[in-house]
């Protein structure tokens, strides 16, 4: 390995999975050159050192950026078990990065890698925060009339969960979006069939009750498919073979738009002249606001260190944002926040969220018999009837 590169601020580098995603590492390496050029960002790139120093020898300024190498032998691939492929190929390029982020070597890890291995890796290295039952992959949605993005978690981590699990994801939504985008109060929600309260199954109910007692949270009930890209939520929490069937219904349904529009176009010269007209537009809406690689990657939420997923059919502008998104996480210190924020909700509430389910049910049950006893208290204050 060449020593990492710190940036002028001397932060450490962000470790990098150069070999996990779909169109090999040459989008990778692409990726952390733009970041290193356009926002000085230091960067390793973990994986096959032959080839990525051979990539990386194609750019003239090569050596003048802040990019290192680091060995590693084996990837895992998209069909792999998760679980099975970080315990036999302990030289595979993600589990290393995560290694790099446990020895402070680096500060975080971006990877367009198997989703599950970068899951296990990150459990397997450096373990989940306090009180986390399962981490959540927080993605970006943009909304129509507003600058700030609603996150929808998790999108594709955990197929199925308990309640206290979508409470666990609303907290982490909760101050992910306080932290990283700079939402006062964020409106959180589940994502349900209805808005009315009898709607959705009986662990989306559990979970709305459960929220509905947390104080400092400002749970709005439940928002329909159609509100995640509208001005009325913040974070929006549903289980992650939900979140990610959502999440690529809204990225197709943003396809069959621009390719609409595409055809529509070429059919008359009328068109054409519109559409060049209208083109600095549509850039902005198509290419700064709806465009995925525009957001990066998203952030695994609950793991103990610094994991941003991006698409496994990434762009370099896709790694390139994704990478800038791990170094904000840095420089925000949003894993100490959240982690704190976490730890003064674990005191505050006196059951421990190591225990899971039982904790929750063990704080819902505490307030729900002090309601019973107030009201009780309320009704005897008529009178004795001795």
């Amino acid at each position: 390995m060449t020593s990492p590169t710190e940036s002028p601020k001397g932060a450490l580098p962000v470790a990098v999975d150069a070999m996990g995603g779909d169109h090999g590492p040459q989008v990778v390496v692409e990726g952390a050159v733009q970041a290193a050029r356009q926002a000085g960002i230091p960067s390793i790139l973990v994986g096959e050192e032959q080839q990525l120093r051979t990539l990386l020898s194609g750019y003239p300024d090569a050596s003048q950026l802040p990019i290192s190498i680091h060995n590693a032998t084996q990837v895992v691939g998209m069909d792999e078990s998760p679980g099975l492929a970080i315990r036999g190929k302990q030289d595979s390029s993600i589990r290393v990065a995560f290694e790099l982020v446990a020895r402070g070597e680096a500060s975080a890890v971006v990877s367009p890698g198997n989703t599950g291995a970068i899951m296990a890796a990150g459990v397997f290295v450096g373990g989940t925060l306090p009180g986390i039952a399962r981490p959540a992959i927080a993605s970006l949605i943009p909304k129509g009339l507003s600058g700030t993005p609603t996150v929808l978690l998790d999108s594709g981590a955990n197929s199925g969960c308990q309640a206290f699990q979508l409470v666990q994801f609303a907290l982490m939504g909760h101050h992910y979006a306080m932290a990283a985008l700079g939402v006062p109060k964020p409106r959180i929600a589940l994502l349900s069939n209805g808005t009315e309260l009898a709607k959705g199954n009986d662990i989306i109910r559990a979970a709305a009750m459960m929220l509905a007692e947390l104080e400092g949270i400002n749970f709005i009930g439940y928002v329909e498919g159609r509100d995640i890209a509208r001005d009325v939520v913040d974070v929006v929490v549903c289980d992650g073979f939900v979140g990610n069937i959502v999440l690529k219904a809204m990225e197709g349904s943003v396809g069959l738009v621009v390719d609409s529009i595409k055809a529509m176009v070429e059919s008359s010269p009328r068109g054409k002249f519109g559409l060049w007209l209208a083109k600095p537009v549509l850039k902005k809406v198509f290419k700064d606001k709806l465009d995925p690689s525009a957001y990066g990657g998203a952030p695994l939420l609950g793991l103990g260190h610094i994991a941003i997923k991006c698409h496994g059919s990434s762009s370099s502008r896709a790694v390139m944002n994704g990478i800038r998104v791990a170094q904000k996480f840095v420089d925000e210190s949003v894993m100490h926040k959240l982690s704190a924020a976490l730890s003064s909700l674990d005191v505050k509430e006196g059951a421990s969220l190591d225990d899971g389910a039982n904790g929750w049910s063990r704080v819902f049950e505490k307030k729900a018999r002090g309601r019973r006893e107030e009201s009780a208290g309320r009704g005897s204050t008529g009178g004795s009837h001795e």
